[in-house]
């Protein structure tokens, strides 16, 4: 990866890069140029750049870049390293045009139930084929906000620097801090600051609680025990899941491997609303009152 050396000053004059509601906790991203078919490239300047942080994404960035995964359409991979005042501050990354952030996309009252679905397992079946490529690659941070969807319903991956490459230390992953429930289970191997080690389990994980949370049109990772396994016995009783992604569900919390629910997604009905938590919430008050 090339570097590009800028001062602060060239950076205050950059235009920022509207990220249309979705706050990010990393970077601010800015437009920067634009490449020989008048394309925009961005720059992504990281709020942290602490040189081993920063110098473990860029090990990241170029094993990716040297894989098969380089090949993958969907992986939106950074280009170059932005060096600011002498220090390694960032990349730039190609920007993705005409696409919604798939956590917009997923709240849209415009869009069918079907369509989002489609684009939920268009996800795993990604997930699934990079976990079967030779490169021991896992996204990590795998969530909403790092998936785009295009006009034309292709997925693109953003974030991958985030990611993980043969790395045997912990990472930040969203759902799993959030999710108190993960920490006492052993195959997530989470440490004192609430991190935890790349793995199949954590990305088929987060990939789960992902549809399941679109499903809920809530938060169900930050549920207690007693309430979510309550909640996905009634997403079964209602028919919104299938017993094997019930199942699945159940087996977030137990010592079994993570299994993807991608399979089992087309068994969903497009009609998912009854199925709500807030449907769940107002059936179990009248049941208390009753």
């Amino acid at each position: 990866m090339n570097e590009i050396a800028l001062k602060e000053s060239d950076i205050s004059k950059l235009k920022k890069y509207p990220l249309d509601g979705i706050w990010s906790t990393e970077s601010t991203i800015y437009y920067y140029k634009k490449d020989s078919n008048m394309n925009s490239i961005l720059i992504k300047k990281l709020f942290i750049t602490n040189i081993k942080r920063v110098n473990r994404k860029i090990d990241t960035l170029k094993v990716v870049k040297n894989s098969e995964l380089s090949t993958y359409k969907e992986l939106v991979l950074p280009e170059d390293i932005i060096v600011v005042g002498g220090i390694k501050s960032g990349f730039t990354i190609p920007e993705v045009v005409n696409s919604t952030n798939l956590h917009l996309f997923l709240k849209s009252r415009e869009i069918n139930n079907r369509v989002k679905i489609d684009i939920l397992k268009k996800i795993g079946e990604l997930l699934r084929k990079v976990q079967c490529q030779k490169q021991e690659f896992y996204f990590g941070d795998l969530q909403e906000y790092n998936f785009l969807v295009g006009n034309d319903n292709e997925i693109s991956v953003v974030d991958l620097d985030s990611s993980s490459v043969n790395r045997k230390k912990p990472l930040e992953t969203k759902y799993i801090i959030l999710d108190k429930k993960t920490h006492s289970i052993s195959k997530y191997k989470v440490n004192r600051s609430t991190r935890s080690y790349p793995s199949i389990n954590n990305d088929n994980y987060c990939y789960n609680t992902m549809v399941l949370n679109f499903l809920a049109g809530e938060k169900i990772h930050r549920l207690d025990f007693e309430e979510y396994f309550d909640y996905i016995d009634y997403l079964y009783d209602v028919g919104i899941i299938p017993s094997e992604m019930r199942d699945i569900f159940i087996n977030h919390y137990s010592d079994k491997k993570n299994e993807s629910i991608v399979d089992y997604l087309d068994l969903v009905p497009t009609q998912i609303e009854r199925g709500s938590y807030n449907v769940y919430k107002a059936l179990q008050k009248i049941k208390k009152t009753n």
